[in-house]
């Protein structure tokens, strides 16, 4: 099941990343940049949870990004520990592509499934993301 499971996510990262190749944007970038749409203005160690990155893992993200001129990092004013993540002009004006990519992806996916099938699909992951080990008595 692991290995179905990396080999639908490789493939599914393949598609996404010709997909947003004419974007110029790395597929990290591409889900920062949606999580930022949802929430422009969130902690970085939030963000970092909404990409399923380890926090650490956010500071060359983050650079790369500001380089390119989609967002920008503030201190938190209320939690001097904490940076806040904004988008730029630049980064507010590619939500259109962005989403398009979003919508295009969803559009080939329910070419190959019905929405009963990703309805349990959904189910089935969910139930997957909380399987735990139990602990030893």
């Amino acid at each position: 099941m692991a290995t179905n499971l990396e080999q639908a996510y490789r493939q599914l990262e393949h598609v996404y990343e010709r997909l947003i190749e004419p974007l110029g944007l790395s597929l990290l970038e591409w889900y920062a940049l949606r999580a930022l749409y949802g929430e422009d203005g969130t902690s970085a160690s939030q963000l970092a949870h909404e990409v399923c990155r380890h926090p650490s893992s956010m500071t060359a993200l983050l650079d790369r990004m500001e380089e390119k001129d989609l967002l920008h990092r503030q201190v938190d004013t209320h939690d001097r520990r904490s940076v806040r993540v904004f988008l730029t002009e630049r980064g507010r004006a590619l939500r259109p592509q962005v989403e398009h990519v979003a919508n295009r992806l969803s559009r080939l996916i329910e070419e190959s499934i019905t929405q009963e099938q990703m309805e349990t699909f959904q189910y089935v992951l969910s139930v997957l993301q909380n399987v735990h080990l139990p602990e030893p008595s």
